[in-house]
């Protein structure tokens, strides 16, 4: 009888162990596993009359949801704790971007991005909802159609129009040089070497170097091909010849070369996001001193454009910034 006594006490000790851990961490991994369920659906290119990863729905509505589920866990205790209900949100979306990321389905760069709206719609989930959820615990069923909410909020985006954009990066450099000797080392770049090149935090997280730039006659109307790391080519048709002033062309990715990362099959694969076209500007200041100054342009049609826009200025002006470091240094005199 006391061998029975102490088994059915060692296995309510379990059962209560198993329930704190539970009640700690199990709204965290319901929580981040949904995450992923709706990157998966929302990440679906055949999608009908459905938003894509690109919307209001999954960069805000999404991590939100997320953010409330690890409350609908926690003890009145925990409710009360203002800390407890924006920490648990903020750990189910660090969760799920360790998850997304081991399983591929995102990298590095795309975590980054997605990084702001998820932490600030967790957190503010967990923490407006603690009370309500407290008030009306016993309405589970109501609660619980909250978890449709990302479904129903995408097809009600569709109904809206996506928006189209245009934005303008512009970089400036000041060369110790004369523009003859910039104009030939812009529009034709030579292989950049490793030491040449000073790689950052965007680098590090996956976007691509570039490598050499070739032109195949100097006159409008000609190709010019540049090369980047991991075989990702675009194809530039010049617009714009005047040699030693001013040079611009078109811009377009080659397909065929897009890489298999997560970043580029949804930048450059898809269709919210399109390289227009570019220009360097040569301006003489003096004896042996340039103005340079490269322009980029791409439009947008997403419903998030404002955001969006936000990293394609901080991406584009990152690479546009280490690529003159590059020219200025091969030319200063």
């Amino acid at each position: 009888m006391m061998h029975f006594v102490i088994i059915l006490a060692r296995v309510s000790s379990r059962q209560l162990k198993m329930r704190n851990i539970f009640t700690k961490y199990g709204g965290i991994i319901i929580g981040s596993f949904y995450g992923l369920i709706m990157r998966e659906f929302f990440g679906i290119q055949d999608n009908v009359n459905f938003v894509d990863l690109f919307s209001v729905t999954f960069v805000w509505i999404v991590p939100f949801v997320i953010g409330i589920t690890p409350i609908f866990f926690a003890t009145k205790e925990q409710l009360a704790s203002a800390r407890y209900c924006i920490s648990r949100p903020i750990l189910a979306v660090f969760l799920f971007f360790v998850i997304a990321f081991w399983t591929g389905k995102e990298d590095m760069i795309c975590i980054v991005i997605l990084s702001i709206p998820f932490l600030i719609a967790a957190g503010i989930g967990g923490y407006v909802f603690a009370k309500l959820i407290e008030r009306r615990r016993k309405k589970n069923g109501i609660l619980y159609s909250l978890f449709l909410v990302p479904l129903l909020a995408g097809f009600a985006e569709m109904k809206f129009p996506t928006p189209s954009e245009t934005y303008e990066v512009k970089t400036v450099v000041f060369v110790h040089a004369e523009p003859e000797i910039v104009w030939e080392n812009i529009v034709r770049v030579k292989e950049i070497k490793p030491e040449e090149y000073k790689k950052g935090f965007f680098n590090y997280a996956g976007i691509p170097e570039p490598r050499y730039a070739e032109l195949d006659q100097d006159t409008i109307g000609a190709t010019r091909i540049g090369h980047f790391e991991g075989g990702l080519t675009f194809k530039e048709t010049v617009t714009t010849w005047e040699r030693n002033k001013r040079v611009a062309f078109t811009i377009a990715v080659v397909p065929s070369s897009i890489r298999q990362t997560v970043f580029d099959q949804h930048i450059l694969k898809g269709n919210h996001f399109i390289f227009l076209n570019a220009f360097y500007d040569l301006e003489r200041l003096g004896e042996r001193q340039t103005k340079l100054t490269l322009s980029s342009s791409y439009r947008l049609d997403t419903n998030i454009n404002g955001y969006s826009a936000f990293w394609g200025q901080k991406l584009l002006t990152d690479f546009q910034e280490r690529l003159l470091d590059v020219i200025k240094n091969r030319c200063d005199e």
